[in-house]
């Protein structure tokens, strides 16, 4: 398994099309981070615990949201956090479920129903390939 750091850069931004690189400054959330601050990308072949490693990673914070590339894992992987974190604090999004405690920290949905508005300490999709469809 490979971890790949993305780190930006004036020089970095220089490169990219026009379309795709920031005019100015990349505004700050609330928050104080910048979007994209900090982003890792994990690299792997199956089954070498690339979900897991993010699942583990999200609960080492204060906030949370997985999106899974189907609706079943997206359940399974619910239900074990449920177990370790609480029932109030687990979400489940997807196409046919929505579970969403008030006080939720940790959500996991399908990648087509991930919420866009939240502000999470942590943010993973499985899958990256399937958000350019979005």
């Amino acid at each position: 398994m490979r971890r790949i750091v993305k780190h930006s850069s004036n020089a970095a931004t220089q490169k990219l099309p026009e379309n795709m690189a920031f005019s100015s400054s990349p505004p700050i959330f609330a928050n104080g981070r910048a979007p994209g601050a900090g982003v890792t990308a994990v690299l792997g072949p199956t089954n070498t615990g690339k979900t897991h490693l993010a699942i583990e990673r999200m609960l080492a914070h204060s906030s949370g949201v997985i999106g899974l590339p189907l609706r079943l894992l997206a359940r399974e992987v619910y239900n074990k956090i449920v177990d370790r974190a609480g029932v109030d604090s687990v979400a489940l999004i997807t196409g046919e479920e929505k579970i969403k405690p008030p006080k939720a920290r940790f959500r996991f949905s399908t990648v087509e129903a991930m919420p866009r508005d939240l502000d999470v300490s942590l943010l993973a999709v499985d899958e990256i390939q399937i958000a350019a469809e979005l």
